[in-house]
């Protein structure tokens, strides 16, 4: 518990030396105890009245659990893509120990509640960058980058969800338009039949 307690004050301390040290070393566990944590008091903090507390913690573990992996598995693949050295199981315990800055949050959302939404909005807004910048130096870290590549790689899988939503939008527009067109033809076709 001890060791816990450290490493979750090195990566307020120091957090490059504290995510190094995780990376490297593959710190699957501590990551694991550390973002277990924040998904518990996040659970505690969003509870509300419907299918109960455990259930609530359980779907959070799920989703937050299968967001964690995917997007492991999308910086693991684009930083080997980029010709990173480290492992998925080094960035895995990197994202699980960088998640942190989100049991913060706890306190923000009270201030919410408490009708403090802009002090709470300013909050969350600096727990996000917080949050951000440890991936950022988890991905350096682990696949020994330089600030300026681990930005754009964590970057990327924001902008490959913003392109997809851009190109899915892009095609229901032109379905919309093919219908319509097909729609006017239609039209055309029933009143040449109407005239005969």
């Amino acid at each position: 518990m001890n060791q816990l307690l450290d490493m979750a004050m090195a990566l307020i301390i120091s957090p490059r030396q504290a995510l190094m040290e995780i990376t490297n070393e593959e710190k699957l566990k501590e990551g694991f105890f550390i973002w277990i944590f924040v998904v518990l008091l996040m659970a505690l903090s969003l509870f509300q009245q419907g299918p109960g507390l455990v259930m609530q913690f359980l779907l959070m573990v799920l989703f937050m659990g299968a967001a964690l992996l995917v997007h492991s598995a999308v910086i693991d693949y684009i930083s080997g893509f980029w010709g990173g050295m480290g492992t998925a199981r080094g960035i895995t315990a990197g994202f699980m120990a960088a998640s942190l800055p989100m049991a913060f949050s706890v306190f923000f959302t009270f201030l919410a509640e408490a009708g403090l939404g802009a002090l709470s909005g300013i909050g969350s807004f600096a727990i996000w960058i917080w949050s951000f910048y440890l991936d950022v130096t988890a991905i350096g870290q682990n696949y020994r980058f330089r600030p300026g590549k681990s930005f754009l790689i964590a970057l990327t899988p924001y902008i490959l969800i913003v392109i997809f939503f851009i190109a899915l939008m892009a095609l229901g527009v032109a379905a919309a338009v093919e219908g319509i067109a097909n729609m006017q033809d239609m039209q055309s076709l029933e009143s040449m039949i109407t005239q005969m």
